[in-house]
């Protein structure tokens, strides 16, 4: 009777591999105060999409803070996209438009801000939402188009109703 023959499976020996490299920069990202929802969030969004996974290794081999914080933000948007179960359709925008846009967007988000400041600030509602700070921050320091999962995170974190918050300005 012979041994069974050993088969070599690169594939799964390299997903493996990656599974075991995330973890170890959980530990990491645990040690420099991230949320844990935050955390395991990256870690499984990492084990099915190769850019989450690309950037845990950026983060874990950052040593400037501020560009570990962007790459936070980066992470929670690749989160937030990837949790998304469909696609959703947008909205022709004329490019004579988007001034006004981008303004009423920041006026949108001042507005929340205030709010967010009149109820402990943005540290308070990066522990109430799981967000992580730096993604708030980005989040309010831009005109950009607001995601519907974050607006969704925030308006249960102050106590409004999703619809006193998600407005047409999201995405």
């Amino acid at each position: 009777m012979t041994a069974p023959s050993k088969r070599f499976d690169e594939t799964a020996d390299l997903a493996d591999a990656c599974r075991v490299q995330s973890y170890a920069i959980a530990a990491e990202m645990q040690k420099a105060g991230l949320p844990n929802s935050f955390i395991v969030a990256a870690v499984t969004t990492a084990g099915e999409y190769e850019g989450v996974f690309e950037l845990l290794q950026l983060w874990s081999a950052e040593s400037d803070q501020a560009e570990r914080d962007a790459i936070v933000s980066d992470l929670q948007e690749l989160i937030d996209d990837c949790a998304q179960p469909e696609k959703i359709e947008g909205v022709y925008v004329r490019f004579d438009d988007l001034e006004q846009i981008a303004a009423d967007v920041r006026k949108f988000k001042d507005s929340l801000r205030t709010l967010v400041d009149e109820r402990g600030g943005i540290g308070k509602l990066a522990a109430l939402t799981a967000i992580p700070q730096p993604s708030l921050s980005r989040f309010f320091n831009t005109s950009a188009m607001p995601r519907r999962t974050t607006l969704h995170k925030i308006a249960r974190a102050l106590g409004l109703s999703e619809i006193q918050i998600a407005t047409e300005w999201s995405v």
